[in-house]
Parts: C-alpha cells; sequence; structure tokens
C-alpha cells in the first residue's frame, strides 16, 4: 500500500535512531545496574537537565530544518540553525552560572557544564542530520549513528567492568562519544559548507533577521515544552520528592526506552514526505493511509509490553518490582503509547502550516500539569507522579487532534471561498 521509497526512507531513520537510542539505552541500563540508587538519582538529574538542554539549544531545529530544507535546499538553513543553537548555548551557560550562585546547589557546577555540553553536541547532530533527511538522504545518519554506537558501546563496556566508576567521567565519555556522528556528517556536508560559508559570513543579515528567529520560535517553543512534557515527571520529582524516587521512576522509562524511539523515527519520515504534497487532499489522503497501516503496526510493542513489564523489570535491573508498583508500570506504558498516538497530529497539524497553534497548545498542556504537580508539592508520590503524567498527555493529545480538525476545515473553508 505503501511506496517503497516512503517504506525505504522509514527502514534507513529506524536503524540510525535505533542504534543510537539502543546504545543510549544500554548506557542507562548499565548505570542503573552498576550505581547505588541514590547515585543513580544524581546521574538521573543530570543526564535529565542534557535532554532539557538539548532541545532548547536545538531551537526548534527538528520538524523546522526538516520541513524547510525539504522546500528549498541551501546551506544557509544549516548555518542559521548552527548560530542560533551556539548563541542560546552561551545564553544557557550564563544562566546556569547565575542559578547555580544563587541556590548553592549541592551539584556541582561541572556536572551542569557537561549536561550543557552533551546537549550542544546533540543539537548540532540533530541539525545536521534534519538538514540532510529534508533533502531525502537518510541513509548518511545510518551510516553515523554505527560508528557513534558502537563509540557508546566501548563506553558501557568500561562501565560494565568497572573500569569508569566516577560520575563525571561516565559524563564526559558520553559526550565524547556523541561527538562521532557530528564529525562524520560535517565530512559529507564539508564541501558544500566550503563553499557556502564564505557568502553566508559576508551577508550574514540577509540570511538571519528577526522575521527567520520569529518565525522559528514556534518550532523551538513546542520543542521546548515537548520535552518538558515527556520529563516533567522528573523535573517536579526532583523538586517535591527524593533523588532516590527520581531514580526509581526513571528505571520505568529505561525499561520502555527502546519503543520511545518509534514515535521519532516515524515523524521524521512522516513530516518529510507530507510537507512535499501541496494540496490540501493530497495531504489527508496521504495521512489516513499512513494513520491506519502503521498505527496498528506501531502499537505492538506496546501491547506485548503490557503483559511482560514485570518480568522484564526484574531480568534488566536484577530485582523485584513492588506489587505495588506494578500499576504505576502499566501506566507509564499507557502513557508513552498515547506520545505515540500524539505524534501523527503533530506531524499533521505542521505540515498544514500551524505549528504556531501546536507551539501554543504544547505550552497550555504543560503549564496546566505543572500547576498539577505543583498543587500536590511535597506530597507528590512516584505513584500519584505516575498517573498526574497519564492525565496530561491525555490533555495534550485530545487538544493537538481537535486542533488538526479545526485547522482542515479552517482551510476546506478558505478554499470554497476562492473557488467560488
Amino acid at each position: 500500500m505503501l511506496r517503497s521509497d516512503f517504506a525505504r526512507k522509514l527502514l534507513n531513520n529506524s536503524l540510525a535512531h535505533g542504534l543510537n537510542f539502543g546504545s543510549r539505552w544500554l548506557l542507562n541500563l548499565v548505570v542503573a545496574r552498576q550505581l547505588l540508587a541514590s547515585d543513580f538519582g544524581v546521574f538521573s538529574y543530570v543526564y535529565m537537565l542534557a535532554n532539557l538542554f538539548f532541545p532548547t539549544i536545538a531551537f526548534g531545529v527538528s520538524f523546522y530544518l526538516i520541513h524547510h530544507s525539504a522546500r528549498q535546499q541551501q546551506i544557509s538553513l544549516l548555518f542559521n540553525s548552527l548560530v542560533l543553537s551556539f548563541v542560546v548555548f552561551l545564553l544557557l551557560c550564563l544562566a546556569v552560572v547565575g542559578i547555580d550562585y544563587w541556590i548553592n546547589d549541592t551539584v556541582p557546577y561541572y556536572l551542569y557544564l557537561l549536561s550543557l555540553l552533551i546537549g550542544l553536541v546533540w543539537a548540532v547532530s540533530q541539525a545536521i542530520f534534519c538538514y540532510l533527511k529534508g533533502r531525502q538522504q537518510f541513509f548518511v545518519e545510518v551510516k553515523s549513528q554505527f560508528v557513534g554506537a558502537l563509540s557508546l558501546l566501548v563506553v558501557v563496556a568500561l562501565l560494565f567492568a568497572g573500569v569508569m566508576t566516577q560520575l563525571d567521567a561516565m559524563l564526559e565519555a558520553v559526550l565524547v562519544a556523541s561527538l562521532v556522528p557530528v564529525l562524520m556528517g560535517l565530512n559529507v556536508l564539508w564541501p558544500e559548507i566550503k563553499a557556502g560559508l564564505g557568502d553566508y559570513v559576508r551577508h550574514f543579515s540577509g540570511y538571519l533577521g528577526w522575521q527567520d528567529i520569529r518565525h522559528r520560535l514556534h518550532f523551538a517553543l513546542h520543542d521546548v515544552f515537548a520535552i518538558i512534557m515527556t520529563n516533567i515527571p522528573f523535573i517536579f520529582l526532583a523538586l517535591f520528592s527524593t533523588l532516590l524516587a527520581l531514580g526509581q521512576f526513571r528505571k520505568l522509562f529505561i525499561l520502555f526506552m527502546p519503543i520511545t524511539l518509534l514515535p521519532v523515527i516515524f515523524s521524521q519520515v512522516f513530516l518529510s514526505r507530507l510537507s512535499r504534497l501541496m494540496l490540501l487532499n493530497d495531504k489527508l489522503k496521504f495521512f489516513r493511509k499512513v494513520f491506519l497501516v502503521t498505527l496498528p503496526l506501531l502499537s505492538l510493542p506496546y501491547l506485548l509490553m503490557w503483559p511482560l513489564g514485570d518480568w522484564l523489570y526484574q531480568i534488566s535491573f536484577n530485582e523485584a518490582l513492588d506489587p505495588a508498583d506494578l500499576l504505576m508500570l502499566h501506566l507509564v506504558l499507557a502513557t508513552l503509547w498515547l506520545t505515540l498516538l500524539k505524534t501523527y497530529f503533530e506531524v499533521l497539524l505542521t505540515s498544514l502550516g500551524a505549528n504556531h497553534h501546536k507551539a501554543m497548545l504544547v505550552t497550555l498542556a504543560v503549564a496546566i500539569t505543572a500547576l498539577a504537580y505543583c498543587w500536590f508539592n511535597y506530597d507528590l508520590t512516584v505513584q500519584l507522579t505516575a498517573w498526574l503524567f497519564l492525565t496530561g498527555n491525555v490533555l495534550i493529545t485530545s487538544m493537538l487532534v481537535a486542533a488538526c480538525v479545526w485547522q482542515i476545515v479552517q482551510q476546506k473553508s478558505q478554499a470554497q471561498q476562492k473557488q467560488s
């Protein structure tokens, strides 16, 4: 039913993300097994910060660059993304210095700096490969992520062998391993970068202006608040509970991490394809076809995890899951499936040119969910966190579906008015 070109690109994207996420998942699993619960809580806190800094520094690069480089293949799009990422990185460095001085945190500033640097490297990597994906060059990332995954597996082996035991050394190793795909991606683009860099520097103001930043802001807001939505339980457990509770909740995500890459893999290929279709009816026809075929297929891993979750937890972490926490495991799994469903409508809304609505809705959902967490504040438990996490994702998914329907009705109405 689906064309072989779409399936091939989906396979390439799956391989690239599978290698990337698979190696990160194995890293988290080994760290969770090797460290004490309290130490793993600190690792989870720093790793959570890297995940939060990453989309902030990327500044909406994922959907924006794929969407626009699919339409106009200009290296200036990538240059703009990299400049914005470095500016945001420097601002975040200054902010972290101020916050660290103000609150006199027990976590060393060096660990904050490492989380910022990891976030920067991830953001640069994403910019390079999203630009290439917009040009339909998906296989470059597969090769780069394969070598990057091998580098991270070396880190995992050192951790497992007990050669590396210090937290800062672990994060430094993650940083170095993350640089490998970046260097390989730059090597592929080097002739194009070399040819276009001089002209970009000479006419910088013509390439990157306030209008560009303002347009990009919608994508950045969505990506930042979307990752906050994903990490919101970790944020509020760190604020209102203990690092031990944070570590316990993160273990559930490590357990299900392999299937969390499904929405990411799928959305990038799907968006690249939808963005190339100009007519609304063509977009909707292709969306319906892909939705009906792929949603049942991509839902299978979630269904398989439902009865196997308890057993997998014991195998993965070499410890039994408390029967009282089994419901929490299922709540987290249900929430992650909602993330998959939500992705379809995020892609559709972006392809319809209504990314500003998506950013606004995700921001609103995060604000409402954050208020719910703050309402319980220091009474927050791991079980309650799982319920709030599920409720927040039900809210944002419902809002995105409603926004897609409204946008389609509006565009059809406008088309009819033009015809008449």
